[in-house]
């Protein structure tokens, strides 16, 4: 028993000291620096843009005895980063093949393009137009062979 009395004061001194023990503290802090860079960047927001040329104002229905030119255009809708002026690269002309003709007989319209400019944002309600044109002059088809004429164009918009 004795000893048990021993043992308590020496528990409840244990207990004090615990209950009454400093919390602990960080002894140390750092700064830590966030970062982000918002890069400029064009895309095209149009995925099968076509140029129907045309001198009859249907489709692509170009009627030999009309005079004047062929013409007709796609409009290609793009966003940029604010601010970002984009650098359009279009061919200065195309070719147009009609396969179903003898000789697969071609065409070169001229190509040509405008756009509205710099960007205001990636975001929706920010597209901005690119203006492809295509135009075949009338010493161009006047004489062709009749039948659908086709081909592509590559258009990038950089950066």
């Amino acid at each position: 028993m004795k000893a048990l009395q021993r043992i308590y004061p020496i528990a409840a001194v244990a207990v004090l000291m615990t209950a009454f023990a400093s919390p602990a503290v960080a002894a140390d802090n750092v700064t830590v620096t966030v970062n982000a860079t918002v890069t400029g960047v064009c895309k095209f927001f149009t995925s099968s843009p076509v140029v129907n040329i045309n001198n009859t104002g249907t489709g692509s229905n170009i009627d030999p005895s009309l005079a004047g030119p062929a013409t007709g255009n796609a409009a290609i809708t793009y966003r940029c980063s604010n601010g970002t002026t984009p650098t359009f690269t279009v061919p200065a002309t195309a070719t147009i093949t009609c396969s179903a003709c003898a000789g697969t007989p071609t065409l070169t319209p001229s190509i040509g393009s405008t756009n509205t400019g710099a960007g205001s944002g990636m975001g929706s309600g920010n597209d901005k137009t690119l203006a492809v044109t295509g135009t075949l002059l009338q010493s161009a088809y006047e004489n062709a062979a009749v039948g659908a004429y086709t081909g592509t164009i590559v258009v990038s918009v950089n950066p």
